[in-house]
């Protein structure tokens, strides 16, 4: 076999590896994007009761905590499912459940809808959150695992950076509904090259019963191939010492006669 074929299987494990990664760090950014957009323009809502409706403090920092809220159900929901449906799925429902919430939140015209999609908005990102460091991990090796979650989540601050920057291009979030619809863009972007390139855990596939798609989809990717997840087979039962615990006792020897003198 040439090297160029040894070669191989290592390329296109790097290649479904970049995939992941940047598809995952892609995705958090406009999670971070979409927990801090509502900070860049709280104060615009405040100042302007034409908005969303009269706006007090206390009632604009509930409305803050209703996406993290969100965050927190959208994450331990995530976990269960994405066991049950696959990894994968979760992610593109998550991107399609973010990216609808904040398009949907653009539109909003009452302070109860706008605090209705921040909690709807924030189940989408906390499932993204919980799913896409569990998709790195079956993909990137061992000794590189760290490092590709360490690049996926700073996806996260990066994107609030990219909030507060936009903020600044529309009065100071005086402007907020653009910047909201600014948070569906994976609708368009994202999810289309996530359907294309982002695959299915082949482990996955293995705990489900499907072996042969598993198997399949290993040789496409050069992941964690299924034959080597085949469990070993049991060790033997040692061998106890005649008279210990699970073997019969021997018998002991009949008592001599007394023979009489």
């Amino acid at each position: 076999m040439s090297s160029s074929a040894l070669a191989a299987p290592s390329q296109r494990q790097r290649t479904t590896l970049a995939w992941v990664v940047a598809l995952g760090a892609a995705a958090l950014t406009f999670d971070g994007y979409d927990l801090v957009v509502y900070g860049t323009v709280v104060s615009g809502l405040l100042r302007d009761p034409s908005q969303i409706g009269q706006l007090d403090p206390a009632t604009a920092g509930a409305l803050g905590s209703y996406a993290l809220i969100g965050v927190m159900v959208g994450a331990l929901a995530s976990g269960a499912i994405g066991d049950f449906v696959g990894r994968r799925k979760v992610m593109l429902l998550a991107l399609v459940w973010f990216s609808v919430g904040m398009a949907a939140t653009a539109l909003t015209t009452s302070v109860t809808m706008f605090g209705a999609f921040r909690f709807f908005t924030g189940i989408g990102v906390g499932a993204l959150v919980a799913t896409a460091g569990a998709i790195v991990a079956e993909f990137a090796p061992k000794n590189r695992r760290n490092l590709c979650n360490a690049i996926v989540y700073s996806g996260v601050p990066a994107g609030g950076v990219l909030a507060s920057l936009l903020a600044l291009g529309f009065g100071n979030g005086l402007d907020w509904r653009p910047l909201f619809w600014i948070g569906a863009v994976p609708l368009l972007t994202i999810l289309p090259l996530a359907l294309a390139k982002l695959p299915e855990s082949p482990m996955w596939l293995l705990s489900r019963g499907r072996r042969e798609e598993a198997e399949e989809l290993s040789r496409r990717t050069a992941s964690c191939s299924p034959r080597r997840a085949r469990r070993r087979p049991p060790p033997a039962p040692r061998a106890s010492a005649p008279g210990s615990r699970g073997w019969p006792r021997a018998a002991s020897p009949s008592r001599r006669p007394s023979w009489g003198s």
